[in-house]
């Protein structure tokens, strides 16, 4: 079958998308760096930290993405675990060192725990076995015991010890979800070629690695984002301010990255080597060279 039509609807490609995802996450931990030397109401680290609302969404997609498509997912978290190990290391170093007295990580937590913990549960469910696909609700636990421990920190205004914050996912159940939902958006996506199917008599096979195919689950994807982002909002209103650990109205921003998620090509695009290990190398890197001009100021 022709597809060709409206080509240009899908164009931005995996690395455009990682692309955007660090450029967003750099304003954020920019902004980050701004409110702990000039204030939390500093306006312009609040736009900052606005911005960096786009960076969550788009991880936890090309995360869900990876996994999904990967021959040696097994490697992806190996890969993904060394740098959960990595920051978690640096967390312990800056914490108990002196010389960084003045910064304060236990809020922060370990990102890459949340993109660890959703590519497990990924694993999971892509298991053929039904009691390993189950298992796939215990990182989501964590997930949430982390929401726990962090709520419990700024309301009772004590530290948590049976959760330690550098192995705390930092976005909690949040993140961990978001990647989950990503994958079953697959699932939904082959339910719906299954109804185009029979609607157009055109065969499912067919259908594969089509526009068709590819607009329908960013339509998905972008849905899930939306329902999964309004949801931790209403959790936001309805908890006890006090237990609330993120800004409620400014996470919402979140949604926009839908608009890049509903323009991915499915293509993988520039994948170099160095790119691919750069990737892992930035997070570490532009933390120490931010988070080291705050110290200076």
């Amino acid at each position: 079958m022709s597809d060709n039509s409206n080509r240009s609807w899908t164009c931005l490609s995996g690395f455009i998308l990682k692309i955007i995802a660090f450029v967003t996450m750099t304003f954020d931990h920019v902004g980050a760096m701004l409110q702990m030397n000039v204030g939390e109401n500093y306006a312009l680290a609040i736009a900052f930290r606005v911005i960096g609302r786009l960076a969550l969404p788009l991880f936890c997609f090309l995360i869900a993405e990876g996994f999904y498509h990967s021959k040696k997912p097994g490697n992806y978290l190996l890969r993904l675990g060394i740098m959960a190990t990595v920051i978690a290391g640096a967390h312990i170093f800056i914490y108990y060192t002196p010389w960084f007295e003045g910064i304060n990580l236990r809020p922060y937590g370990n990102i890459f725990m949340d993109l660890l913990l959703g590519g497990l549960a990924i694993l999971l469910l892509k298991q053929k076995k039904w009691y390993f696909q189950i298992l796939a609700v215990i990182p989501f636990l964590i997930g949430f015991a982390a929401f726990i421990a962090y709520s419990l920190e700024q309301s009772e205004n004590i530290l948590i010890h049976w959760f330690p914050f550098f192995l705390r996912p930092q976005y909690h159940f949040y993140s961990i979800g978001m990647i989950i939902l990503y994958y079953i958006a697959h699932l939904f996506k082959g339910m719906y070629l299954n109804y185009y199917s029979n609607k157009s008599g055109i065969p499912v096979e067919s259908l594969r690695d089509t526009q068709i195919e590819r607009k329908a689950y960013n339509l998905i994807a972008m849905g899930v984002l939306i329902i999964w982002t309004l949801i931790y909002y209403l959790v936001g209103c309805m908890i006890p301010p006090e237990w609330v650990t993120w800004d409620v109205l400014i996470q919402n921003v979140a949604i926009v990255s839908g608009a890049f998620i509903l323009l991915y090509s499915g293509k993988r695009g520039y994948n170099a080597k160095w790119f691919q290990y750069g990737s892992y190398l930035y997070y570490p890197l532009h933390l120490l060279v931010i988070f080291g001009i705050g110290l200076l100021l």
